[in-house]
């Protein structure tokens, strides 16, 4: 209770309503080798994986800082170990953010030296949709070697990442799966064309008296067999018409790294599609706040980092 009325008195930046994953958080006592923060989230395991590795690559740490005005720590660095922590026994996939040369950062207890900042982040599959993520942030002297764990904030901050980073990440899915079922140009109703097509129809000739009804029955058949055709006609140039505004307003923008890799997912560990190289034009199909979805001029579609590509003049 003494920590959640810290939070409310510190205000937190971080609300961790966006916990859309039914998850559960659990504040555990700082035994040898236990976390500080552990969530269970109603997520695959591919998924937070990629997204945690993501974050442990990412050259922050949020939650702390050096001096007064900022919010974060630079020039971390990811580990595959570390020895700041006790080892890990409970099974799981392990990643480590380092930070060293830290002056007396902010949110651990009773630090007032330059020392070693790491975050540790452990992710294990529970179940088909279900993942349970641990996070541990300390600061270790470098004088001294004297841990001080941290406050909660840290762990907090870094999992405010995360779970942003997953909900973006099921709103792009949806957004790419919106995109596909309903294209431009489907979604008009067909009744203004089809009374376009029968407006311009030359006027049913009337059947003489002497036409028997076999073939009164045929003409009709001819005229409903033209209005269809027609209709259709209409159709197809609607839909020719819509793929040529698409094409004119869609974005094009040039590779600006000697080498980028396509991703088949929005994921820096993700599967490569293809290298593309260095002035090479795409065509941007989505966007999100770290990575394009794209289309290489061979066809093949994927994710590329923005920080790759350049807009064209």
């Amino acid at each position: 209770m003494r920590f959640l009325h810290r939070m409310q008195t510190r205000r937190l930046p971080i609300v961790i309503s966006f916990i859309f994953m039914c998850a559960s958080i659990v504040w555990a006592a700082r035994e040898t080798g236990a976390a500080s923060f552990s969530i269970d989230l109603d997520k695959p395991y591919a998924d937070v994986l990629a997204v945690v590795s993501d974050v442990a690559h990412e050259s922050t740490v949020k939650g702390t800082f050096e001096y007064r005005g900022e919010d974060s720590l630079d020039r971390a660095e990811f580990m595959e170990n570390s020895r700041l922590f006790p080892a890990w026994t409970a099974g799981g996939k392990v990643f480590y953010k380092v930070r060293n040369k830290a002056l007396s950062p902010s949110h651990f207890l009773n630090s007032n030296d330059v020392g070693t900042v790491a975050v540790r982040y452990v992710v294990q599959e529970r179940g088909p949709n279900s993942t349970r993520l641990f996070i541990d942030a300390v600061f270790v002297e470098s004088a001294r070697h004297h841990g001080h764990p941290s406050d909660g904030y840290v762990e907090t901050c870094e999992f405010g990442e995360i779970g942003k980073r997953l909900k973006e990440h099921d709103q792009l899915l949806a957004e790419v799966a919106t995109g596909q079922e309903f294209s431009p140009g489907t979604e008009s109703s067909s009744h203004p064309v089809e009374t376009e097509a029968v407006a311009k129809q030359p006027p049913a000739p009337v059947p003489a008296e002497s036409v028997d009804a076999a073939k009164t029955s045929d003409l009709e058949r001819a005229i409903g067999e033209q209005k269809t055709g027609l209709a259709a006609d209409y159709l197809g140039m609607e839909k020719l018409e819509a793929q040529a505004r698409q094409l004119r307003s869609a974005e094009f923008v040039r590779v600006k790294a000697d080498r980028a890799e396509l991703k088949a997912l929005p994921y820096a560990h993700a599967r490569v599609v293809e290298a593309l190289k260095k002035d090479q034009e795409v065509t941007v199909l989505a966007k999100s706040a770290y990575w394009y979805q794209v289309r290489a001029e061979d066809g093949k579609e994927g994710w590329i980092s923005h920080s790759m590509l350049e807009v064209q003049p």
